[in-house]
């Protein structure tokens, strides 16, 4: 039986008889499709409103399977497949962004997007029982499947323009994920308003990104992993750092041994006494120059591999 895994809810603005969302960080190229209200291509949505200039309350939610038909009062609008690269999404409007963010799931997947709406209502002298210009909209999102392909997603620039390599794509998809297993305790929000931020609303707004991006970095761990921070220049991959990508990371730390056996290592700074240390982590959240990681799962580290192995890894 299907279940909701995460929700979102916010009041939006509505110009020119939409509204659009799409993601954050990474977009992935995809064909222009259109049904009822919704219109995608990439990862892109437009969703059309009855409401040419206004407001609309928008409720987004991910399953992890395809959810059931949405009761009373909501009515279908269309149903559309979207493709995510980072498995985060958030709403947008002529530059403007939604404070909130919703995690789908894995990066680099396919979703199904169901649009729900509320009918205008009227009572019996025909007048609005609410604002009418206020558009109630419920947005569904589930997993279909994994789109990775190293091939198309992780050529580095150093490639650009060549061929790709003529094998076939080393990497198999995996149907274990950490954003798609129910999460038991709720998302860290971290803690309430820092002292003096209720009279600046600079600090407020700084305090409530700072919580949102705090609980995002929980679903994004729901194992409770343990996490660490790291400079941004030492991840390497073959997209942009951001939460729910997963790359590999180097660093130099000291080699009170003089030695090792492990492969990955594959150069040393014998004059410092320093050996280099090579992990794949997933990252939960930017501030800066600095990224919060953990270490990838199977299935997320299976990406990075898949793409060592296709193009090279990184600086070798």
């Amino acid at each position: 039986m299907a279940e909701v895994l995460r929700r979102f809810q916010e009041t939006f603005r509505v110009e020119h008889g939409c509204f659009e969302l799409g993601d954050p960080w990474l977009s992935l190229d995809g064909a222009w499709t259109h049904d009822g209200r919704l219109e995608t291509q990439s990862s892109w949505v437009r969703v059309g409103c009855d409401v040419s200039y206004g407001g609309a309350d928008v409720r987004m939610e991910s399953w992890d399977a395809e959810p059931p038909p949405a009761g009373a009062p909501w009515v279908e609008a269309g149903e559309v497949a979207y493709l995510s690269g980072t498995g985060i999404v958030e709403l947008s409007q002529e530059g403007n962004r939604s404070f909130d963010r919703l995690v789908l799931g894995p990066s680099h997947f396919l979703y199904g997007l169901r649009a729900h709406r509320v009918p205008s209502a009227r009572d019996r002298d025909h007048e609005f029982w609410e604002d009418p210009r206020t558009e109630h909209v419920l947005l569904r999102f589930w997993p279909i499947r994994d789109v990775f392909d190293p091939v198309l997603h992780a050529r580095p620039d150093s490639w650009e323009g060549r061929r790709p390599p003529p094998e076939p794509s080393p990497y198999r998809p995996s149907a274990d994920w950490p954003t798609l297993r129910p999460r038991p305790a709720a998302s860290p929000g971290g803690s309430g308003p820092a002292a003096g931020a209720a009279d600046d609303p600079y600090r407020r707004r700084k305090d409530a990104e700072r919580r949102v991006r705090l609980r995002i970095a929980g679903e994004l761990n729901p194992g409770g992993a343990p996490t660490f921070s790291i400079p941004r220049r030492d991840l390497a991959a073959p997209w942009t750092a951001a939460p729910g990508l997963t790359g590999r990371v180097r660093q130099w730390q000291a080699d009170p041994c003089g030695g090792s056996d492990d492969p990955i290592a594959d150069r040393r700074d014998v004059s410092r006494g320093r050996a280099p240390v090579s992990a794949v982590v997933t990252v939960l959240d930017e501030e800066d120059d600095f990224l919060t990681v953990r270490d990838a799962t199977a299935a997320e580290a299976a990406r990075v591999i898949a793409a060592e192995q296709t193009w090279g890894r990184p600086g070798r």
